[in-house]
């Protein structure tokens, strides 16, 4: 990708970033009860303090400095140089940590650290460029700065719609925002973790699979599966076994664990076709989430 290219895509990144934490501030200020369930055993109070936590690890990561984050989890201070955590598999035990060690839950308060944190993101990120190098959440991995954008952007449209979901109210994505989260954000994760990391060891055993993944409106993605390992290849290199087109807005969905991939392949969103097209179906039981 040109410098050019990425900063473009990083420019459209930080907007639409800029429309979510817009919209999810103004639906935590609305009259929701902060107590209704909403994603495992977290309450709906409960996912906006762990979204305000992003707010601090992320736009701390893009500064090198985490003291606000240690600030609420202090056991972690240099545990992971740089970076957060040691490995991606202790990221869900350290933010069911983050939510119990602050008692904050009134929603107005946290839409107001959400929104006070997003202003000084966003003019720290002002005269950066997109492709420099910045600590990613695990150890010794490194990330453009641009990714650490598209992780917000995924952390407040994933979690503004768990909140609206169990107020009931509305949560509507732009297709083009759920192709920055997955191209900008899923895929470059997938990228610099390592190949195994997010594969189901049992599941993914002994399967030689080529996906040509391809978002409708937006980038192509090429995942190559040999017996347990996982890379990302560029598009139009070799053999296919796959060919998978997806409506951005149900596969990031899908992925993030929010949605049944039988709903979205019932509706079309998800189509699978090529010389092997019942592997479609597997690709969504062969990665795990942390």
């Amino acid at each position: 990708m040109t410098i050019q290219v990425a900063s473009i895509r990083w420019a459209a990144a930080q907007e639409a970033l800029r429309e979510a934490v817009g919209r999810v501030t103004t639906l935590l200020r609305s009259d929701l009860d902060p107590n209704v369930p909403a994603v495992g055993e977290w309450t709906l109070a409960e996912v906006a303090m762990h979204l305000s936590q992003a707010w601090v690890v992320v736009p701390g990561l893009a500064r090198a400095d985490l003291s606000r984050a240690y600030e609420v989890l202090p056991a972690l201070e240099g545990i992971a140089g740089e970076n957060f955590i040691r490995d991606v598999w202790d990221l869900g035990g350290v933010t069911k940590l983050g939510v119990s060690s602050d008692p904050e839950r009134n929603l107005r308060t946290l839409a107001d650290r959400i929104e006070g944190r997003a202003g000084e993101f966003f003019a720290e990120q002002a005269g950066c460029s997109a492709d420099e190098p910045r600590p990613w959440l695990v150890e010794g991995l490194v990330v453009p700065r641009s990714v650490l954008t598209a992780h917000l952007l995924h952390e407040t449209l994933i979690h503004g719609s768990d909140i609206a979901r169990a107020a009931r109210r509305p949560w509507p994505i732009d297709p083009s925002h759920a192709a920055l989260v997955f191209g900008g954000f899923l895929v470059e994760a997938l990228r610099v973790l390592d190949p195994r990391a997010m594969v189901d060891q049992k599941r993914a055993k002994g399967v030689r699979a080529v996906y040509d993944i391809r978002l409708r409106g937006a980038d192509s993605f090429v995942f190559d599966f040999d017996d347990g390992e996982l890379r990302i290849d560029p598009p139009g290199g070799g053999r296919v076994d796959c060919h998978l087109s997806a409506d951005p807005v149900a596969l990031m969905m899908v992925a993030l664990g929010r949605r049944s991939q039988w709903t979205a392949i019932a509706k079309g969103q998800l189509v699978a076709w090529g010389r092997k097209p019942w592997l479609g179906p597997r690709l969504r039981r062969m990665i795990r989430n942390p």
